[in-house]
């Protein structure tokens, strides 16, 4: 069956208020049998159960560093997707800086796919001007409540006993910033990667605004400290 749009929809924080933001378009998770798809994959069941699994590629084994990078991940996903859609919603926001996730490669993504096709593809995402922090902000202004974001999932760790949140891994880094900026109160927990976040940050590593929230977030949790 083929769709108006599609969104691939990881359980993350960023997919789930793209879901709400684009008013509950179908969405896809891919099971790429990375360590943590089995944990992703109930969270994603859970949030939207009406989620489709497609389990037809299998990427775990190149995923380099604890960062949990998977080369040329989003063209594979958005290759797939062109199976249920035309348009499709891979969701990135402002600041990310990985090579197969910017608006730039989107569009390459979705040129590639045209002409491939020989019909109009679009890969896309809504947030290219905004940061996690304002997403978090529109959602809890719009669409649902902190206890809605808290069951997403956006950890890195192999241990299915983690669940949702390790609270240490550098995915949980980025959710616990984003959270802590609009007021819902959770833990990190790993102060040496915190500290070469606020390390990075300080220099200007990242897009302003979300140099500006590590430092601002980290600092309130040094002073509580």
């Amino acid at each position: 069956m083929r769709y108006d749009r599609v969104l691939l929809f990881s359980g993350g924080v960023d997919s789930f208020i793209a879901y709400h933001f684009l008013k509950k378009p179908q969405t896809i998770y891919f099971d790429l049998k990375t360590p943590y798809s089995d944990k992703e994959k109930q969270i994603v069941k859970q949030l939207i159960p009406t989620t489709i699994i497609d389990d037809s590629l299998s990427l775990g084994n190149r995923q380099i560093g604890e960062k949990a990078y998977i080369p040329f991940r989003n063209l594979y996903l958005a290759m797939l997707a062109v199976h249920y859609s035309d348009t499709i919603t891979i969701v990135g926001i402002k600041g990310d800086d990985v090579s197969d996730k910017n608006e730039f490669i989107f569009g390459e993504f979705s040129t590639l796919l045209t002409v491939m096709e020989g019909r109009p593809i679009e890969v896309y995402s809504p947030f290219w001007e905004m940061t996690k922090e304002d997403i978090v902000k529109i959602f809890l202004r719009d669409y649902g409540s902190k206890e809605d974001l808290l069951k997403t999932i956006s950890c890195y760790s192999h241990n299915i006993t983690d669940r949702n949140y390790c609270g240490k891994c550098p995915s949980c880094f980025r959710k616990w910033i984003a959270f802590r900026s609009n007021g819902i109160d959770i833990d990190f927990y790993n102060k040496k990667l915190m500290g070469e976040y606020y390390k990075s940050a300080t220099q200007g590593k990242y897009v302003r605004e979300r140099n500006t929230a590590i430092v601002k977030v980290i600092e309130m949790e040094m002073f509580k400290e």
